[in-house]
């Protein structure tokens, strides 16, 4: 592709977004069977330039500010979309979604209003990146410092849209754009367009939904047509996501839309940490939490499940911290904490026993009876508790000892005289 001066005519490449010579906002060139009328004219305050895709729903092209030259996207519905009320509904209710939430990681949408050919335009600011969709289209699992960094990014996102009462209801990889930057990806959280419109149309939007959309992000509340939906239902739904960025697998994945439905009703998916073996059973937890059947069951925010998944990953501090941390910070930080986890922790020593004091032992003073003598001195007790102990004298032991020796001799001698 090539681009021209539309005042002098000077051709450039692509990449060229103004004249060298006179300083003019550069158009995309275009052949006549290729032919598109809105190239070079100018749809609210900016002037459409080129052509950058096409999808369901319309047509994103590139323009640019007369004046500041400043670089957005143009969203322009597609004819026969436009025709449709709801999806006319749809599109400006993205629109003010988007302008009245000012947050890093929800796309700023500036301008909304009708085309001369009878569509409608949305004016937002331009992206350069990829669509997480494509970040997993390889069925590969993302590493976990860029998982971590995603998610929190898309926490903060949604708190901030439930902050102001706006539930997304539709939150896919499809509406999650990651901006390349040297930190790593900058989440970009796209299409509120369904954001209250749900129950005020609730069946001619979920058919719409169906044909254009995904469902395998849907919560079982919505698989149902349940009109309680709430922030939960983006728990849900971050909670696919999540497991899908860890494991490149979908997590309600089947052939058809009534079948997709079933698995999200009633199954669950295989544990992440079974596909992905950097993944821990901890993580495992987090995410069936988030993807619970009863809505009450799980977390009760985005917040919650983000902060959780820190936690699990040994991880402390608030999502926001994480959110602004680079990837290559995020991933130091999560050997650092592998290498806390797999320290031994130190035995602690086990406590001495308690050694309770002896009972005191109380000596009683000696009783002296009034018939001794120096002779015979008294005996000498000693009590302890009520045990008494007596002791006697050595003296009478001794007499009658040389009593016996004596009279042994004696009855010897007797023995000899009579022989």
């Amino acid at each position: 592709m090539s681009r021209s001066c539309p005042n002098c005519a000077a051709s450039y490449p692509d990449e060229t977004f103004f004249c060298g010579a006179d300083g003019n906002i550069t158009v995309q060139d275009q052949t006549e069977s290729d032919f598109d009328p809105r190239l070079g004219k100018q749809l609210g305050g900016y002037i459409v330039v080129a052509r950058v895709a096409d999808g369901a729903m319309g047509r994103v092209y590139e323009g640019r500010h007369p004046e500041t030259r400043a670089r957005v996207a143009v969203k322009v519905l597609h004819e026969h979309v436009a025709r449709d009320r709801v999806s006319v509904e749809r599109f400006k209710r993205e629109y003010e979604a988007a302008h009245e939430m000012d947050n890093p990681y929800i796309v700023d949408a500036l301008e909304y209003g009708p085309t001369p050919d009878g569509s409608f335009f949305l004016t937002m600011e331009y992206l350069q990146g990829q669509e997480l969709s494509k970040a997993t289209s390889n069925k590969q699992p993302l590493a976990k410092a860029r998982v971590i960094r995603i998610t929190c990014q898309i926490a903060c996102a949604l708190e901030h849209a439930h902050s102001y009462g706006f539930i997304h209801r539709d939150l896919k990889p499809d509406n999650i754009f990651l901006c390349d930057t040297a930190l790593g990806p900058q989440v970009r959280v796209l299409d509120f367009g369904s954001v209250k419109l749900q129950m005020e149309t609730g069946a001619k939007l979920t058919a719409l939904g169906t044909t254009l959309g995904s469902p395998y992000y849907m919560s079982p509340e919505q698989a149902t047509g349940a009109s309680d939906v709430d922030q939960r239902s983006d728990v849900f739904a971050l909670g696919a996501i999540l497991y899908e960025m860890l494991t490149g697998r979908i997590a309600f994945e089947a052939p058809s839309v009534a079948l997709i439905l079933m698995k999200i009703l009633n199954q669950s998916p295989p544990p992440a940490s079974g596909i992905n073996p950097a993944c821990s059973e901890a993580m495992d937890a987090v995410i069936d939490k988030a993807l619970r059947k009863d809505k009450k069951a799980r977390y009760g925010s985005a917040r919650e499940l983000a902060q959780a998944l820190l936690s699990a990953c040994g991880l402390s501090g608030n999502i926001e911290e994480w959110a602004e941390r680079s990837e290559a910070d995020i991933a130091s930080a999560l050997v650092e904490a592998a290498n806390q986890a797999a320290k031994p922790k130190p035995v602690q020593p086990a406590a001495a026993p308690e050694v309770k004091p002896a009972a005191p032992v109380e000596v009683a003073a000696p009783e002296v009876s009034p018939r001794s003598s120096a002779s015979n001195p008294p005996d000498t007790t000693m009590s302890r508790s009520s045990e008494v102990i007596v002791v006697p004298s050595n003296a009478p032991k001794a007499k009658l000892i040389v009593s016996v020796a004596i009279g042994v001799a004696v009855l010897c001698l007797l023995a000899l005289l009579m022989k």
